[in-house]
């Protein structure tokens, strides 16, 4: 009896730091997919995995994708179409991937394509237009889906 109630305290007392655990999920997610976007950023380079986890991001995708950008003014090509790839599979499935409806407007992704602009090349212009337009487009989508 005495090990039943000792195993049943511990229990109880654990629930409320799991229930704190769930809590900060969100942060948790963002703090991932920051780290995942700042490799991709520097390398070039990401994983099925990576792009599993940016499509159920939406506009937390985003917010990621500032955090991990390099906090310079000039903004390599390469890091711009990286983060430009990024944007773009962080929108591509709003309408079934994304759970959490804020997440499904593109707030901070039009401020970062604004901020982008500021610092691309004529070249990565033409493709900073496409981006948006395709976000633009999947948002519309999306709010038509539901």
């Amino acid at each position: 009896m005495n090990r039943l109630t000792s195993v049943l305290v511990v229990a109880f007392l654990a629930a409320p730091m799991w229930s704190q655990e769930r809590g900060s999920s969100d942060s948790m997610q963002l703090h991932d997919l920051t780290e995942m976007a700042h490799t991709v950023i520097e390398t070039g380079t990401y994983t099925g995995w990576d792009e599993k986890r940016l499509v159920r991001a939406g506009d937390l995708g985003s917010i990621a994708i500032v955090r991990a950008l390099p906090k310079i003014d000039v903004i390599e090509h390469m890091q711009m179409r990286s983060a430009l790839l990024l944007l773009r599979i962080s929108f591509s499935c709003l309408d079934l991937c994304v759970q959490t409806s804020d997440d499904r407007e593109p707030k901070v992704a039009l401020l970062l394509l604004e901020h982008l602009r500021q610092h691309g090349t004529p070249p990565d212009l033409v493709e900073i237009g496409e981006v948006q337009a395709f976000i633009l487009k999947q948002t519309e989508t999306a709010k038509h889906a539901k």
